[in-house]
């Protein structure tokens, strides 16, 4: 059929060239741009890119000795044939600049966007569907004044700015186009498949440094159930969202009673990836509960120990929380009792400065800690008012066991080890 529409004047063998331009273009191949500039009018910009590659490649297989005319007709003539949906002319200028206009060949259909979100639990499809709140229109934009037909050699290049918008508004998505046509309307359905990698898993981990593990413990179960619809969502889309996981968590556990009876509050940190972390910190703004065991190494003077902390927060300035406290110890081996006393106040987070009365010296104490979290190192000590010294480093292994290596001037095995495990 091409070799139809040329003119008496084209031989054989420039004809001959035509058809294989044609047998090779119609696959849109990527070669480098011709010599010549070529100026496309009459394409939206994602169409401009393909058309202009193949029309490049198209006219640097002309023999460059042939008249305008001939090159115009070469070139018309296959670019009608590739560029399926609009009609094309073409005009070589002086200089072999050439300029080839689109145009719609047919009338233009109406088109309409549907989205077809994918199967989520709420409140994730809530979020998806916020997130492409104004996809259709975006995909509507690339799509006014294109013919249908167009799409036969431009669909590619559609998939690809469809991706682009889905990267920006949905990471992780997989795009999918289906065309349908819809009495006079036709329908382009975008639809989305996870990519990889997914969430396989999340992890809720609670602590907290004011209250005993097995008051919090059991909300563990409630923080799982809660973010299960997480499982199998793209780690891209999920860090996107990490906020709203973030307060999905707190709200389950500050809805609590046990929360709301020990004035306590929730902050959560989600860590996105393939087995994602939920580190929640539970924190009392009024109190301070905890009670251990230790057991001793090293020290002759002392095998084991029970002991209790109650304290009662305040805060006299803004953003500078103060706690008085009251701490009860009993040493298994001579079962005596000793009791302190103290006022403390957090300059930074994490760390408290203050002092105390201890009862079994009967002298005060200056006391500067670190608080205690699982997979950390800490450290406390304390400066009697007589020059003595007592202090530690330690690790929590564990939300319940603890390892230190303490000093203590007083007594006669002044290192030793010692293994704690808290409530």
């Amino acid at each position: 059929m091409v070799l139809a529409r040329c003119s008496n004047s084209i031989n054989i063998g420039i004809c001959s060239i035509v058809a294989a331009i044609f047998a090779a273009t119609v696959v849109l191949c990527a070669c480098a741009g011709a010599e010549a500039a070529i100026r496309i009018s009459g394409l939206p910009y994602w169409q401009e890119k393909p058309a202009l590659q193949s029309l490049n490649d198209v006219y640097k297989n002309i023999p460059a000795s042939r008249k305008s005319s001939s090159k115009e007709l070469l070139l018309e003539t296959v670019a009608n044939r590739i560029f399926s949906g609009y009609r094309v002319s073409v005009d070589v200028k002086e200089g072999d600049d050439v300029d080839v206009t689109f145009a719609p060949s047919e009338e233009l259909r109406e088109w309409s966007v549907e989205i077809s979100s994918p199967d989520l639990k709420p409140p994730l499809n809530e979020w998806f569907r916020s997130d492409t709140v104004s996809f259709a229109e975006d995909v509507m934009s690339l799509l006014e004044g294109v013919p249908i037909d167009a799409l036969n050699w431009s669909d590619k290049a559609l998939l690809s700015e469809v991706e682009k918008i889905a990267e920006r508004i949905v990471p992780g998505w997989k795009v999918s186009l289906l065309l349908s046509k819809r009495d006079k309307i036709t329908v382009m359905t975008v639809s989305f498949t996870p990519q990889m990698p997914l969430v396989l898993a999340v992890t809720p981990s609670l602590v907290s440094t004011s209250l005993p593990a097995v008051f919090y413990e059991d909300m563990r179960g409630s923080v799982m159930a809660e973010v299960a619809p997480l499982i199998g969502v793209p780690v891209e889309w999920a860090a996107m969202h990490s906020r709203e996981i973030n307060s999905m968590a707190e709200v389950v556990v500050n809805d609590k009673r046990m929360t709301s009876w020990a004035a306590a509050e929730a902050r959560a940190n989600f860590k996105p990836s393939q087995i994602s972390q939920l580190d929640m910190r539970v924190e009392s703004r009024l109190y301070t509960i905890s009670a251990w065991a230790s057991v001793f190494a090293g020290n002759e003077t002392r095998s084991a120990e029970l002991g209790i902390h109650l304290g009662r927060k305040i805060e006299v300035l803004e953003r500078l929380p103060i706690e008085m406290y009251g701490e009860g110890i009993l040493g298994l081996q001579q079962w005596s009792m000793s009791y302190r006393l103290g006022l403390r106040f957090r300059p930074i987070n994490d760390f408290w400065l203050g002092g105390e009365w201890d009862t079994r010296d009967d002298m005060w104490w200056v006391k500067f800690s670190m608080d205690a979290q699982p997979k950390r190192l800490y450290f406390w000590v304390r400066f009697g008012e007589m020059g003595e010294l007592n202090g530690a480093v330690g690790w929590r292994a564990t939300k319940n066991l603890s390892i230190e290596t303490e000093y203590d001037s007083r007594d006669k095995d002044k290192w030793f080890l010692k293994l704690i495990g808290t409530l």
